[in-house]
């Protein structure tokens, strides 16, 4: 469960990171650094390992605290009240995609699109 929970959220973290960088017109290339530093640690090894051991679902506050700490791990910083605006806008997209399926594939196809 954690795994699907953290892909689909991460993905939506990336979306909106994307959406609010382009909207301020930052330049191109340091947007896409910040996507590509967030994606690389994403994508470690060691988060890899330690996402994909057996464990029990994170609890609220503990999964914030990893997207903050992704966040972070760009060049990018963000202040407590963007960051609070980014997470609730991360799960409030990832229900909304949860509250639309109708059978247990359907969670599967909203990961392979954040994936």
């Amino acid at each position: 469960t954690l795994p699907l929970i953290f892909i689909n959220l991460g993905g939506e973290m990336l979306y909106i990171l994307n959406q609010r960088l382009s909207a301020q017109q930052l330049q191109i290339e340091r947007t896409q650094r910040i996507i590509r530093d967030i994606i690389g640690q994403m994508l470690s090894e060691k988060f890899s390992k330690e996402l994909f051991s057996p464990q029990p679902v994170y609890k609220k506050r503990e999964m914030r605290t990893v997207f903050e700490k992704l966040a972070h791990s760009s060049i990018m910083k963000l202040n407590a009240s963007s960051m609070g605006k980014l997470y609730d806008l991360m799960v409030m997209a990832f229900k909304y995609q949860l509250l639309h399926c109708r059978q247990p594939r359907d969670i599967l196809l909203i990961t392979f699109n954040h994936h």
